[in-house]
């Protein structure tokens, strides 16, 4: 069992950063097994998806909502018994 205060933040794998992608891209990345990671707009802090980290430290979803066209800028956090991670590096792409 990870100890909270040694929480990191989630890493992002895809959407790579400055790839160009469509609006209804899935996003992967690693995490904490049993957290549960928020994905956020760098723009208007709203919520594109929240996901469970499966077992092997893995997620993927797709976005709650169709992403807008054009730049987008997104950044991760996970939880684990309600406690926090950082904030990770913000991650750009651009929706075509």
């Amino acid at each position: 069992m990870t100890n909270t205060q040694d929480l990191k933040a989630p890493e992002i794998d895809e959407p790579r950063e400055r790839s160009r992608v469509d609006n209804q891209t899935r996003f992967r990345g690693t995490g904490v097994s049993g957290a549960t990671v928020h994905v956020v707009s760098v723009f208007d802090n709203s919520l594109v998806l929240s996901v469970a980290v499966a077992s092997d430290g893995t997620w993927a979803s797709g976005p709650f909502e169709v992403l807008s066209n054009g730049p987008n800028k997104v950044r991760s956090y996970q939880m684990l018994n309600q406690m926090p991670s950082p904030v990770s590096p913000e991650r750009s792409f651009v929706v075509e």
